[in-house]
């Protein structure tokens, strides 16, 4: 800081008054300095003003923006509190808000899905067992578009997020399928750790490896829950979860007894499934067509079937010429068929052709469409019939044309 006046670089700041002036030449350089104590005039009135110490607003290039939305940080509390999560991380969430809404990414969207990142955020960096599924069956949203912004806010803000670890899901799973013993989720828990010995559980959601280990333990110990029931309420499909299952089965630890699983411990690492199939394909064992027709046979065996086009071209079939007359309806058949179909649909179709009788009929002027000899007639034509502006000379334009 230097003197506006002679460049001195000697300033002296007077508290009271709130200003600072040059020593040498005593030119007030400041005055409007934002001071911390109280004074009073002879009115008992405050001199100054009281800053709050929240920030009810935030620059967005020239606009100052309310982020202190009482009716968010309420719904944030709100939502906090059916999870079960504390003030402090609702609090967290909201600040987590507040910077978002200055990068613009509130905009275009309900706020929920917003709101709904911003706690899922804390979730991850606090390692609480909440998934996002878990706000999309609260809120009644689309979990996916949750999924979106959240991913969009942690690159923009550059947020540390750790990894999930699926053993804090494991309580949470043991206690919603209702299991009574406790060596269920000590052996869910121990098979949870082989596995991401084995490399099973990278780039894995937690909830599938979680239904996995569960459902193992379960029937081991005979209190079995059925595999539908288990990816209900994991919130994931029966195949998945079917192929957490042949992964371990292909890796050594499968070839254990309970016992030998409980005091021995493998220290060699299996490789990742990927990497396995890879070798497999490039040793030759398998050719990439004959993955494709596993995995085809995977899906038939589910009775799932999956759309690969829009436009699909159709298979020429073999049909026995015998077998299509089954097909064909005769006179009496086809009769009877209409008339189920009039008792079903008749008060419909009369309803409809009442409404359609009442609307009046409108008429709409046919449009000519006229060949024009030359430019100037085509000229004529607009100008009587279709004058588009007022702004336009005709006149002028007529003898231009001429």
């Amino acid at each position: 800081m230097h003197c506006k006046t002679c460049s001195n670089t000697e300033l002296e700041v007077d508290n009271m008054l709130g200003i600072s002036y040059c020593s040498a030449c005593g030119t007030v350089n400041d005055d409007g300095m934002v001071v911390s104590t109280l004074e009073f005039t002879k009115n008992k009135e405050l001199c100054g003003q009281l800053v709050s110490m929240k920030d009810n607003f935030t620059r967005m290039g020239d606009k100052l923006v309310l982020v202190g939305n009482h009716y968010v940080e309420n719904s944030i509390k709100t939502i906090c509190t059916s999870l079960g999560l504390s003030g402090e991380q609702a609090t967290s969430a909201f600040r987590w808000y507040k910077l978002s809404l200055q990068h613009n990414l509130t905009k275009g969207r309900s706020i929920f899905y917003t709101i709904s990142a911003c706690i899922y955020i804390v979730c991850r960096q606090e390692a609480t067992p909440h998934m996002l599924m878990d706000f999309s069956v609260l809120l009644k949203i689309d979990v996916f578009k949750i999924g979106k912004i959240f991913l969009k806010i942690v690159k923009l803000l550059d947020v540390n997020v750790p990894l999930v670890d699926p053993s804090l899901y494991i309580n949470r799973f043991f206690k919603k399928l209702d299991f009574k013993n406790e060596k269920i989720l000590n052996l869910a828990l121990k098979l949870l750790s082989r596995m991401k010995r084995d490399w099973i559980v990278v780039g894995r959601r937690p909830n599938n490896i979680c239904g996995a280990v569960l459902l193992i333990a379960s029937r081991v110990y005979g209190e079995e829950r059925s595999i539908s029931e288990i990816a209900r309420t994991v919130h994931v499909s029966v195949i998945t979860i079917n192929k957490r299952l042949e992964e371990l089965s292909k890796t050594k630890t499968a070839n254990l007894s309970l016992h030998d699983f409980y005091n021995v411990w493998i220290e060699v690492e299996d490789d990742p499934p990927c990497y396995k199939m890879q070798t497999i394909i490039e040793e030759g064992m398998i050719t990439p067509d004959e993955e494709d027709s596993c995995l085809k046979d995977t899906f038939k065996e589910n009775k799932t079937n999956i759309p690969t086009n829009k436009y699909v071209a159709e298979e020429k079939i073999p049909v026995d010429e015998e077998s299509l007359d089954e097909f064909i309806l005769s006179n009496e058949e086809s009769k009877n068929r209409e008339k189920i179909w009039e008792e079903m649909y008749g008060d419909f179709l009369k309803e409809k052709a009442e409404r359609k009788s009442k609307q009046p009929h409108v008429f709409r002027k046919k449009k000519s469409k006229k060949k024009h000899a030359t430019v100037q007639h085509a000229i004529d034509h607009l100008c009587k019939e279709k004058k588009l502006t007022n702004k336009i000379n005709y006149a002028m334009l007529k003898k231009a044309l001429e």
